[in-house]
C-alpha cells in the first residue's frame, strides 16, 4: 500500500474505536505496511470494512490469524 493509502487507511479504521489497534509496522520506499490487531468479535466487522477499502485503494491482506 503506497503511503498515502496507508494513511487513510490508518485514520479510517482509527475512526471505528476499538475495532482494531492499527500499527505501521513498515515502510519500503512507497509502500508500507500496517499491523491490524484485533479480536474474535470485531473480526467479521474489519474483514467487511477491509473488503470495502480494497475496491478504493490498493491494498492486500497478507496474513489472517
Amino acid at each position: 500500500m503506497v503511503k498515502k493509502e496507508l494513511s487513510f487507511v490508518d485514520k479510517i479504521l482509527k475512526a471505528y474505536e476499538g475495532l482494531a489497534m492499527v500499527t505501521v509496522v513498515g515502510t519500503e520506499g512507497e509502500i508500507g505496511r500496517l499491523r491490524l490487531e484485533f479480536t474474535e468479535g470485531t473480526k467479521d466487522d474489519l474483514l467487511k470494512i477491509l473488503n470495502d477499502l480494497q475496491n478504493k485503494v490498493f491494498m492486500e491482506i497478507v496474513e489472517e490469524k
